[in-house]
């Protein structure tokens, strides 16, 4: 990782808003290591001093000293994969963690001196009840937690609950649990800024916004994903290439074409709270405008999409259908 840093520097010249150690569980990392990618990146590229770096982070792998620790070497802001505040949820999902190890995860972040925490939940769980899930959303708002990223569970293929036949939430049910989730968000001033995701005032996540907003950005090591000079990266995800180092070998290259480019702003601009631009689009896109119109006008007369000023959004009770909004302006 240290050598793919700086052979990308060479290419990747933006300045550094926001650093993400995540996807996988970086946790199990020793602080050395941790202290050693950093090192990296500031030695290669331009990190701005007031740049956001968030942590994921298991809450059975914590200590308040290692917390202590990751605060002291940079890191400013913590992702907990929480994921229920149920112990038969947690025990059914899989989880390393019980309820007490959750709770004494966030203690200890906070003690450590994080004041931006993130915590990861899933709901539309199958063998959940209604009562249950209101009271793990109860649980959260207890907390003094700054950020809640909210994800349904959807059951793919080749996976343990697809093998034991077990059925996702029916719809009318994720819409109850969805609808509650965003009246209680909002009763404890939280922003509905994303589909996923709520925060306090402040308190977005930067570096997600950035992907939602087109932002340029760099994925380091095995199976990492980078876009950037109007093109999408792909770092093959076999470990032994990757430790080959010769990156040139490790990398897939897509050069998004108009229509992709088209696609993308839709896709990601119905998802937060900012919606489309549509100025951008009749600029960027006038080939498409035309047919972006007839499809946006056809969800505003059903109530799902809206004007506000020259933007187009989608409501907040409606958001839970997004992708499929979404599927009739994509161009094929």
């Amino acid at each position: 990782m240290k050598n793919e840093l700086k052979y990308r520097s060479e290419t990747f010249r933006y300045p550094i808003e926001t650093l993400y150690f995540g996807g996988g569980t970086p946790s199990t990392l020793d602080l050395n290591d941790i202290e050693t990618v950093l090192s990296a990146i500031y030695e290669n590229f331009d990190v701005l001093p007031e740049a956001e770096t968030s942590f994921e982070c298991n809450p059975d792998d914590l200590s308040l000293e290692y917390l202590k620790n990751l605060r002291n070497i940079g890191i400013n802001r913590l992702s907990i994969g929480i994921q229920s505040f149920s112990d038969k949820d947690l025990r059914i999902m899989g989880r390393r963690h019980d309820l007490a190890q959750a709770y004494k995860a966030v203690e200890m972040s906070i003690n450590a001196g994080f004041e931006n925490i993130n915590a990861d939940i899933i709901y539309g769980l199958p063998w959940s009840s209604r009562k249950s899930y209101i009271e793990n959303i109860e649980k959260f708002t207890a907390l003094p937690i700054q950020h809640l990223s909210a994800y349904i569970l959807a059951i793919e293929a080749d996976t343990e609950f697809f093998y034991k036949k077990m059925k996702e939430t029916d719809d009318t049910e994720i819409f109850a649990q969805y609808m509650f989730l965003c009246e209680k968000m909002k009763s404890i001033g939280m922003e509905h800024y994303e589909v996923s995701n709520f925060c306090k005032q402040d308190f977005h996540s930067r570096h997600n916004r950035a992907y939602w907003q087109e932002k340029p950005y760099l994925g380091i090591g095995a199976g990492a994903h980078s876009y950037y000079n109007g093109c999408r990266f792909f770092n093959k995800s076999d470990i032994l290439l990757y430790n080959s180092e010769i990156f040139d070998l490790i990398r897939d290259k897509e050069i998004l074409n108009e229509k992709e480019k088209f696609n993308e702003q839709i896709l990601l601009g119905l998802r937060i709270i900012e919606g489309v631009d549509i100025n951008s689009i009749k600029n960027r896109f006038p080939q498409f405008y035309d047919n972006f119109k007839s499809v946006a006008d056809n969800w505003m007369s059903k109530n799902v999409l809206y004007l506000d000023g020259d933007r187009l959004k989608c409501y907040e009770e409606k958001w839970i259908i997004v992708d499929n909004v979404v599927e009739e302006f994509i161009l094929v």
